[in-house]
C-alpha cells in the first residue's frame, strides 16, 4: 500500500497525530512536576523537538525498519491507540453519557474510525482539513477566558525545585509525541526536494504556540494546587465561558474534541497501515476489522480510572523511547550499515 502525500499533507498530519491525543491533559502532568517554571520547560524541550525534525529531514533515508522495529512499532502505536480509546470513553461517560454502555461509546467511535480506515487513503489523509475551523473556533474561545486570568502566575520561579521537577521536562515531551512520524512518512511526499528549514520552522512554530497557549493559560486560571486535581484543564477553562447561543459551551467543545481525537486515531491506523500493508497480505479490511475489534475489546476490558492514570504517567516513557530514542539508533545504524531506503521502496 502506497500513498502520495504533498508537503502540506504531511504536516497536517503530524499536527492531528501530535495534538489528538494529549493537548486536553498533559497541562496537569507537565505543571504539576514543574510549576511556575512549567513554560520554561516546555520551550526547551520544544527547541530539542525542532532540531529533531532538522535532524530527519537530513537522515529519513535511513529510516529503514527490519522486521524486529516494525513489530515494535506495530505494538507502541497500537498500544498508543488503545490507551487513547480509553481516554475518549472515560472522558465521555465523565462530560456527556454517564449512563452509557461504555462498550457502545466504543463501538460507535470505532466504527467511525474502521470505515475511514478501509477507505481510500487519500480520505484518512484528507479528513484532517475539517478541523480547521474547528480549531480556529476552539482557540477563539480560549481567548474569551482572558478576564479571569492572572498574568502574575505566569513569572517563573528557577529556585522552586523540589525533587520530582525535573519530571517537567519529561512530561513536556508528551506535547511531540508523534515526531517519528516525519520519518516514516516523508518518503511517500510526491516531490523529492529538501523540505526547507523555513517550513520546518512553521511548523514548529505553530505546534509550539498552540500548545504554549493551553499551558499558559491553564497556569494564568488555576492556582498550582487546584491544577494537580483537574484532569482536563483546557475543558474546565471553557467551561467557565458564558455566551448566549449555549448554556454549557464545554459540552459543544467535547464534541469538537471528539471529532479530533477520532481523526487522530484514523491518521495512526493509517500509519500502521502503511507499515504494516507494505507487504501484501491477505483479506486487508477483515484483518483491520480484527484490529479495531481487539482494540476495542481491550479498551472496554481496561477503562478504570487507575488504569487510565497509570499509562497517564507511564507512557511517556515509551514515548521518549519511540519517538525519540529509537528512529536516531535506528537512522545511525543503517547510517553505518550503509543501508538506505532504495528507489524501489519509494512511492513514485
Amino acid at each position: 500500500m502506497t500513498i502520495q502525500l504533498t508537503k502540506v499533507q504531511l504536516f497536517l498530519l503530524m499536527f492531528v497525530m501530535q495534538t489528538g491525543f494529549v493537548y486536553t491533559s498533559f497541562q496537569n502532568l507537565i505543571i504539576e512536576h514543574g510549576n511556575r517554571d512549567a513554560t520554561i520547560q516546555f520551550i526547551i524541550i520544544a527547541i530539542i523537538f525542532f532540531f529533531q525534525l532538522l535532524f530527519f529531514e537530513r537522515t529519513y533515508k535511513y529510516f529503514l525498519l527490519n522486521g524486529l522495529t516494525k513489530i515494535l512499532y506495530i505494538i507502541y502505536w497500537t498500544l498508543y491507540i488503545v490507551v487513547f480509546v480509553i481516554y475518549i470513553t472515560y472522558v465521555l461517560t465523565s462530560w456527556i453519557f454517564p449512563n452509557t454502555p461504555t462498550i457502545v461509546l466504543i463501538t460507535i467511535f470505532l466504527s467511525v474510525c474502521f470505515y475511514a480506515s478501509i477507505s481510500r487513503p487519500e480520505t484518512a489523509v484528507n479528513i484532517g482539513v475539517v478541523l480547521i475551523p474547528m480549531l480556529f473556533l476552539f482557540l477563539v474561545f480560549m481567548f474569551l477566558t482572558i478576564p479571569n486570568l492572572h498574568g502574575t502566575n505566569l513569572l517563573p520561579l528557577f529556585y522552586d525545585r523540589k525533587e520530582t521537577w525535573w519530571m517537567g521536562f519529561v512530561f513536556a515531551t508528551y506535547a511531540f509525541g508523534g515526531a517519528e512520524m516525519f520519518v516514516v512518512l516523508r518518503k511517500y511526499l510526491v516531490s523529492k526536494d529538501k523540505i526547507p528549514k523555513k517550513t520546518l520552522a512553521l511548523y514548529f512554530t505553530l505546534l509550539t504556540s498552540f500548545y504554549l497557549l493551553s499551558i499558559s493559560f491553564t497556569l494564568m486560571y488555576f492556582s498550582i494546587e487546584e491544577i494537580k486535581l483537574i484532569p482536563e484543564p483546557v475543558l474546565y477553562i471553557l467551561h467557565s465561558v458564558e455566551v448566549t447561543f449555549a448554556k454549557r459551551l464545554d459540552i459543544f467543545f467535547v464534541y469538537i474534541w471528539l471529532s479530533w481525537s477520532l481523526v487522530a486515531i484514523v491518521n495512526y491506523t493509517l500509519v500502521l497501515r502503511l507499515v504494516y500493508f507494505e507487504k501484501k497480505r491477505l483479506s486487508p479490511k477483515l484483518q483491520q476489522l480484527i484490529f479495531f475489534g481487539i482494540v476495542g475489546l481491550t479498551a472496554n476490558y481496561l477503562i478504570r480510572f487507575s488504569v487510565l492514570e497509570f499509562f497517564k504517567n507511564y507512557l511517556v516513557y515509551l514515548n521518549l523511547i519511540f519517538t525519540f530514542i529509537l528512529p536516531i539508533l535506528i537512522i545511525f545504524i543503517n547510517k553505518i550499515r550503509g543501508k538506505t531506503i532504495s528507489d524501489s521502496e519509494i512511492p513514485s
